[in-house]
């Protein structure tokens, strides 16, 4: 049954935002949807953010700030901050955005019996000024049981999203290694609960302090690797998936022996169509990735 007016919280990790953390915030609270409450947890910041915080909670009621003691990283702090939600529904917010005022009515109306629905965002500078595109310029949108789909490439980003707080039951405690909300996209779509909308609800800012800008941490093969290792290891993945993702990195293994690898080649190119549907690429481009990927590397 639908809840009516549920309370949706607001889920926001902090961490030396303080440039833009004022516009995001003014623009959560002009929503038009105001059954919220607002949980900000910043990881201890050095710059001012946190007292801009402090400054916030003081105008509106509606705000639950912490603060850590010690810096746990952005997975670690985004787990705490979906703990502390009490709402019925979750929308996980970035420190950097402009929300539409509509955001959360839009969103709450149509997500009926999915767990986790995404919608499309308008890219900005770091000044705020239109680039020219959105987020589905350079992503095709994917939905129900396409779990297949998010193996190599995610279409869902956080700040997009609204959440079931039922979806936290499958995909909680975060793992470290992966994007946030790539694990929680995978998890709702293992159990067919994945949903987007076309409308762009974020001015959505892409600039070079960025916690995906300034993430060196690992090569990309790497990371593919260690992320279809968690999506074999997901107790929901099924077992068709499972069975692809150990071809996948039994593939990636035989790399060590050889410099290239015709029959990885071959695996990759039959299932092209789904692990790479994700990314808009020209066929030069998906055809150079997967001699590059089928290649060892030094």
């Amino acid at each position: 049954m639908k809840i009516e007016n549920p309370l949706v919280s607001i889920a926001i990790a902090t961490y030396n935002g303080e440039t833009y953390i004022t516009d995001q915030l003014n623009s959560i609270l002009a929503q038009s949807y105001q059954n919220l409450e607002i949980v900000i947890v910043d990881d201890r910041s050095t710059d001012q953010t946190f007292q801009i915080l402090q400054n916030f909670q003081k105008l509106d009621h509606r705000i639950r700030l912490q603060q850590n003691e010690h810096n746990l990283g952005c997975n670690v702090n985004f787990n705490k901050a979906l703990c502390l939600s009490t709402g019925d529904y979750i929308a996980i917010s970035d420190q950097d955005d402009i929300w539409d005022k509509d955001k959360i009515s839009y969103m709450i109306e149509i997500i009926g019996d999915d767990l986790m629905l995404y919608h499309d965002s308008t890219f900005v500078d770091a000044n705020g000024n239109l680039k020219g595109k959105k987020m589905s310029d350079l992503h095709r949108f994917v939905k129900g049981n396409c779990e297949a789909f998010l193996l190599y490439q995610n279409c869902v980003s956080g700040h997009a999203c609204l959440i079931n707080k039922a979806l936290l039951t499958y995909c909680l405690p975060l793992p470290q290694g992966i994007y946030y909300d790539w694990w929680m996209a995978y998890t709702a779509a293992c159990l067919g609960k994945l949903n987007f909308t076309k409308h762009a609800l974020v001015l959505h800012r892409r600039h070079s302090q960025s916690t995906t800008e300034n993430d060196k941490t690992d090569n990309r093969r790497n990371k593919r690797i260690k992320n279809l290792i968690l999506f074999q290891n997901h107790p929901l993945t099924p077992s068709v998936t499972k069975a692809l993702i150990t071809k996948l990195l039994s593939g990636y293994h035989g790399l060590t022996e050889e410099s290239f690898s015709l029959k990885f080649f071959f695996l990759l190119l039959v299932n092209a169509k789904k692990i790479l549907y994700i990314r808009r690429r020209s066929l030069f481009s998906m055809v150079q990735f997967l001699f590059r990927e089928s290649s060892k590397h030094d």
